[in-house]
């Protein structure tokens, strides 16, 4: 999601404080206040940042007067915060595979799942304490130049290509996608095999070469450092629309999302709820799908956009599966020692 630039390569936590009007209006004590001049969101940055800006903050401060501040996302800023009793974020946003760990360590607050319209949010968008917002792809890409004919469909096609595939240098994402080229069925991919994983990048590992961010692993397609390989799709979805020599196919992608979510403590809970709300709407989500190729959580946006762009987005079906962030978030550190072991064999 670096889609997407995740601690696991898509992203970072923030920090910055909010204000309030009313009692400057009124002349009351500002703890009085009933209302913030300002909220605080911490997000990715970048594009995805900008995307909130247009869909999302803009609305928001219209409808309410409030304006939002947005910092980094640091996840031990916000570990330290809600620790201290300090939490200074009103909103945060971050991968879904590190959103839910936040979770179960009891630094996040329950959302209110009211404010929400359930029956349209795709299945398994909607946690306890966070919310899926979008969906992104970790697809199977290629050079142009390098790949003339033929081009890879899909995992097992990829693997046997002759030449330099690129891919991510982590467990998550990647080990999938290698138990599908060794022919395991997108609906039994978890629990994963682990060993079985290692087994088939043990196959491919002289042509493999690692990139460590997406913006390095879309380089290295566009450059034709490699023939192919694995990418977000946002990472080369502009590119491709520019002329650039690359293409890619959205079979047998991994689905990764961004999760929204109110940390414990947050000092405007209440209209972080709102914010919250505001961000899964139909209108909010296909508006942002209209700034980045990223698939909506949120069904109803769909009806909203022309087949044009409906195309390009990533969507839960039958040709593609949801990272399994329960997995992730109870066996994550273990398989990223194993995977990282593997590396220097």
């Amino acid at each position: 999601m670096e889609h997407r630039n995740s601690q696991l390569n898509r992203r970072r936590f923030l920090a910055a404080a909010g204000a309030g009007t009313l009692g400057l209006a009124t002349g009351l004590p500002e703890m009085a206040q009933a209302q913030p001049s300002r909220m605080v969101m911490a997000t990715g940055g970048g594009a995805i940042e900008d995307a909130y800006r247009k869909t999302v903050f803009a609305p928001w401060k219209e409808k309410t007067g409030i304006d939002i501040i947005t910092t980094g996302n640091e996840g031990a800023r916000l570990k330290a915060m809600v620790e201290q009793g300090k939490t200074e974020w009103d909103v945060l946003q971050g991968a879904a595979e590190e959103v839910i760990v936040y979770a179960r360590q009891g630094l996040l607050e329950k959302l209110d799942t009211s404010k929400l319209d359930k029956t349209q949010m795709f299945p398994g968008s909607v946690h306890e304490h966070f919310l899926l917002t979008d969906f992104a792809a970790y697809c199977i890409a290629w050079n142009k130049e390098n790949v003339k004919t033929n081009p890879p469909k899909d995992w097992k096609e990829l693997w046997a290509i002759k030449g330099r595939i690129g891919l991510w240098k982590r467990p998550f994402q990647t080990l999938e996608v290698a138990l599908l080229a060794d022919g395991v069925a997108l609906k039994d991919l978890y629990p994963l095999d682990v060993e079985r994983a290692l087994k088939s990048l043990d196959k491919i590992k002289s042509k493999i070469v690692w990139w460590a961010r997406g913006a390095q692993g879309a380089q290295l397609l566009l450059d034709g450092e490699v023939e192919a390989g694995a990418i977000w799709n946002g990472r080369v979805h502009a590119p491709k629309l520019a002329g650039a020599p690359v293409d890619f196919t959205l079979n047998q992608s991994i689905l990764v999302s961004d999760a929204w979510a109110i940390p414990k403590g947050a000092p405007n809970i209440a209209k972080a709820q709102e914010l919250v709300a505001l961000g899964s709407t139909a209108a909010a989500q296909a508006a942002f799908a209209k700034q980045l190729p990223y698939g909506p959580a949120n069904k109803a946006a769909l009806t909203l956009l022309g087949d044009d762009i409906k195309v390009s987005l990533p969507q839960p079906g039958d040709n593609n599966r949801l990272l399994d962030i329960e997995y992730w978030a109870a066996n994550g550190a273990a398989v990223n020692e194993r995977f990282n072991k593997w590396l220097l064999a």
